[in-house]
């Protein structure tokens, strides 16, 4: 009976220090790939933080206080006690190292961790390569307002994690090595105390282990609530600890999974409600002007929107807006801002003139106080009774009106030069530029965001105006369907030319013709909202 007291002891600490065991690789795979992780948004953040923070020194050719900047990031990081960022470098246009950390590799080094970079991970703008080890490399550009003005590189390294990470383990090792001496000891001394007391023992054994498979079966059927209560000191006290810990572990885990779910279930309504916002991607018409648009999200939620209106005597107005970065924070103020020109709406028609619209929007962002968050945005209004396009632009990008030549076919573009400061800085005061212009018949107006030109391929090169207008000349319009058909051509042109690659920001393009030749009388009342 001793004999097979201690056998099943032993056994079921086997069995036990197995499940402990995968427990514990678990936990340490998933320890180190979010330190990982943390590691490298740590090191993404710090490399748009230093960026910023040296664009201004790097553009005047204050080297020193470059310099100063980056052995103050270094000094930062090591006195936090994470030890994650080994050097700091930043050149200029030319590629020149203008500044650099103490233990900067040589430039042999950092010719070499530059082609890792080219082939590199791009994330926020942030290029990532691993260069041997525990060890990577970051990049990213310095822009000082949209200029680019140099490069930063940063090495990172993730030894100090790996270190503790193997602390843990060889702690771990230990306890269990422990354990098993305790056990083996334990069955020794039942051995050696005999017949009888190893009946008793066996009787006082056979409870917990009942207690133990009864868990184990509870937890097989999903009872994550229940508990063993803990009240022996030996072996089976332990395993009873840990099959509580595993319950609760699971527990978290489903309960986290749920979450997720639901925040994914969220984002995915906000998706819905936001596209539900934008006007629909069909061809509409409202006397001689046609109307077409396109608007994709960078992630889930967008801060890319565009909205157009009908207006009386033939007129629309229409409305491109980009809000800084993407998701539900830019999302919300894009919101914001459809919801100022909405609200002008529908005090007066005659409120709706394009500077007038881009002050209501900017009035109504500065009122979230959020200045991290600004937007760009371009209003337009076509009157085809005088075919005067009247605009103004708060820092997007600048439109083309492009002119319909001999058998319908587009030729000459010209660039509506309107610049402007974006919407919603409290530092300084809003600056929107306006115009007008004269629209031939057939004009096309091409209205797009900075997501749809700075579209990069794998290699990181940008779409660029000079493709967007080289995808637009020579095309042929001889109907509303061949309008429709140019919108799909240019988007499929651009989303060939990135090549799968992760798009960075969010995409819109509107076109407007001008077409009296092929005007049609409204269905509807002239006044109305052409989208929700």
């Amino acid at each position: 009976m001793s004999v097979v007291v201690a056998a099943a002891v032993g056994v079921a600490m086997l069995f036990a220090q197995r499940a402990i065991d995968r427990i514990r690789d678990a936990q340490v795979i998933a320890r180190s790939e979010d330190g990982q992780n943390a590691i490298a948004r740590d090191s993404e953040l710090v490399a748009q933080a230093v960026a910023a923070s040296v664009a201004f020194p790097l553009t005047t050719s204050t080297y020193e206080e470059v310099e100063a900047l980056l052995e103050a990031a270094i000094d930062q990081d090591h006195r936090s006690g994470e030890h994650r960022f080994v050097w700091l470098l930043a050149r200029d246009t030319a590629g020149r190292v203008v500044a650099r950390t103490r233990d900067a590799p040589s430039p042999t080094k950092l010719d070499t961790y530059e082609r890792r970079l080219a082939d590199g991970l791009v994330n926020n703008g942030v290029v990532h390569a691993s260069i041997g080890g525990f060890e990577s490399v970051y990049g990213a550009d310095i822009k000082l307002q949209g200029t680019f003005v140099g490069k930063l590189r940063i090495g990172v390294s993730a030894d100090h994690l790996e270190r503790k990470l193997h602390d843990a383990i060889e702690a771990s090792v230990e306890h269990a090595r422990e354990e098993r001496n305790h056990a083996l000891w334990a069955s020794i001394a039942m051995l050696a105390i005999g017949i009888a007391v190893a009946a008793f023992f066996g009787i006082q054994l056979t409870r917990p282990i009942q207690e133990l498979t009864a868990q184990a079966e509870r937890i097989a059927v999903g009872d994550l609530d229940s508990r063993v209560e803990p009240v022996r000191r030996d072996e089976l006290g332990v395993l009873a600890y840990k099959f509580n810990v595993m319950s609760e572990e699971l527990r978290r885990l489903l309960a986290e999974q749920t979450r997720k779910a639901s925040l994914e279930r969220e984002m995915s309504l906000a998706r819905h409600v936001q596209q539900a916002m934008l006007p629909p991607d069909k061809l509409d018409q409202h006397g001689a002007i046609k109307v077409i648009g396109y608007c994709m999200p960078a992630s889930s939620c967008g801060g890319d929107w565009w909205t157009y209106r009908k207006l009386a005597d033939g007129r629309m107005l229409v409305v491109v807006g980009d809000a800084t970065g993407h998701g539900i924070h830019s999302a919300m103020i894009a919101a914001t801002a459809r919801g100022a020109v909405e609200a002008l709406a529908s005090i007066e028609e005659r409120l709706l003139i394009p500077d007038q619209v881009l002050r209501a929007i900017d009035s109504a962002i500065r009122q979230l106080g959020d200045p991290s968050v600004l937007m760009t945005a371009f209003a337009a209004l076509l009157d085809p009774a005088s075919g005067t396009l009247h605009y103004a632009n708060a820092g997007q990008n600048f439109p083309y009106v492009i002119k319909l030549g001999a058998e319908r076919v587009l030729g000459e573009a010209r660039i509506v030069a309107a610049s402007g400061n974006p919407l919603g800085d409290h530092t300084i005061p809003v600056e929107i530029r306006r115009g007008s212009l004269e629209l031939a018949p057939g004009d096309l107006f091409v209205c797009f965001t900075d997501g749809l030109v700075e579209r990069a391929n794998r290699a990181g090169q940008l779409f660029g105006d000079r493709r967007l207008r080289g995808a637009l000349i020579g095309e042929a319009l001889p109907d509303g369907r061949a309008l429709v058909a140019l919108r799909d051509r240019v988007v499929q042109k651009v989303e060939a030319y990135a090549a799968g690659s992760i798009a960075e920001d969010d995409i819109t393009l509107v076109m407007c013709q001008f077409d009296p030749a092929q005007a049609q009388a409204p269905a509807g009342p002239v006044t109305g909202r052409g989208a929700a």
